[in-house]
């Protein structure tokens, strides 16, 4: 199975595009294939209808893109498909170092209001790698960013980090309706 990343209106990338592209297609062939488990890297913002990445590329009509409403449609239809699944919604991705914070998880863009949001990108693949291993993260949508380094000791228990959650996940009710 291939995969490929392809440019075009948020439309067509994350949610169900031309022929090969769209996250859709790839869940469904994902599926066909035997695949029982999808760790899905998405964005953070999906509950707010004026987040500034809705506002960033064009849609099919000429207006605004709703990237992340686009994003949590393709989320909706995984967690329906009847395949496992994490969801990891990042806050802004940072190149530097990972396993040197410590991490923050939450839900319904909670983490947004707080001062720092972002991580580096090897923490969220850390996270995303032992999302496969642990079946605590199996059907699981959730919110992640990292203290400012210095700021605790790193997280190393990363089934601590998701029970942390007390079971509560996204609420994709919260989603605003921009398509």
């Amino acid at each position: 199975m291939k995969f490929s990343w392809s440019t075009g209106p948020p439309e067509d990338v994350d949610w169900c595009g031309s022929p090969g592209i769209g996250q859709k297609k790839q869940f469904d062939a994902a599926k066909k294939a035997g695949i029982k488990h999808i760790v899905l890297v998405s964005s953070m913002g999906g509950t707010q209808e004026d987040n500034m990445l809705n506002n960033i590329g064009e849609g099919k009509s000429g207006g605004p893109g709703n990237i992340l409403a686009w994003k949590r449609k393709a989320e909706m239809y995984l967690m329906a498909s009847g395949l496992t699944y994490t969801i990891v919604h990042p806050g802004g991705l940072k190149d530097e170092p990972g396993f040197k914070r410590r991490l923050k998880i939450g839900v319904d863009d909670e983490i947004l209001s707080s001062k720092q949001r972002a991580i580096p990108r090897e923490d969220v693949a850390r996270v995303c790698v032992h999302a496969i291993k642990s079946p605590k993260y199996h059907n699981r949508s959730f919110d992640l960013s990292s203290f400012d380094e210095g700021d605790g000791s790193p997280t190393d228990d990363l089934d601590m980090l998701i029970e942390s959650l007390e079971g509560k996940n996204c609420d994709y009710g919260k989603t605003p309706a921009l398509i």
